[in-house]
């Protein structure tokens, strides 16, 4: 009798310790704020024992970074979806505000990376941001030449204000996220008449 595949290689799909961990951290930064988050409180809420946590991260700070840039680089794939299915710069615009609502309504925006970061953590944050101002300078550049967006946009400063635009409507979903399609719909409109 031979011994199944399932009983050689466990489920690809399980967490592992590093996820449960990630995971962890970010329910509890949302939860209680950075201030809040020890390695105690994470070996708790991910239920490994704290010597694997300290097998895996020297510190919080630590597993805060990892948790952090795991966040952002599976923000920035999902933006990055998103887009591929875009034609226009207008197409783009809407799945950006779509993108954003999603976020908002799946409370990953409630998590408060403001204060008490160290700057390993800042500069991963930095990079998430410069990476979402990236793609909305694209599309203003896109739209911009081809006459789909107001000639009179200043990319540098129309930049900033699309992507605080978007920020307050991925809040503003996370508040109400029963009404995400409505607040899509309302973003767009939004986003899009600031633009032409």
């Amino acid at each position: 009798m031979g011994t199944t595949t399932s009983a050689v290689h466990p489920d690809d799909s399980a967490p592992t310790i590093d996820d449960r961990i990630v995971h962890a951290t970010l329910a509890l930064i949302s939860e209680r704020g950075l201030g809040g988050v020890t390695m105690s409180l994470v070996a708790d809420t991910a239920r490994v024992a704290r010597q694997t946590l300290y097998n895996h991260y020297a510190d919080i700070d630590a597993i805060v970074a990892t948790a952090i840039d795991r966040h952002n680089r599976e923000g920035i794939d999902q933006l990055n979806a998103a887009l591929q299915v875009a034609e226009t710069p207008t197409d783009k615009i809407e799945q950006m505000v779509r993108h954003f609502v999603v976020v908002g309504a799946h409370a990953q925006h409630a998590i408060d990376f403001g204060g008490g970061l160290s700057p390993d953590v800042r500069a991963t944050l930095d990079a998430y941001g410069a990476a979402v101002e990236g793609h909305i300078r694209s599309i203003l550049d896109d739209g911009q030449a081809i006459g789909e967006f107001r000639s009179d946009l200043v990319p540098e400063v129309d930049t900033a204000l699309i992507r605080a635009l978007l920020d307050g409507i991925s809040e503003v979903a996370g508040r109400t996220p029963d009404q995400a399609a409505q607040i899509a719909g309302i973003g767009a409109r939004t986003v899009l008449a600031a633009l032409r």
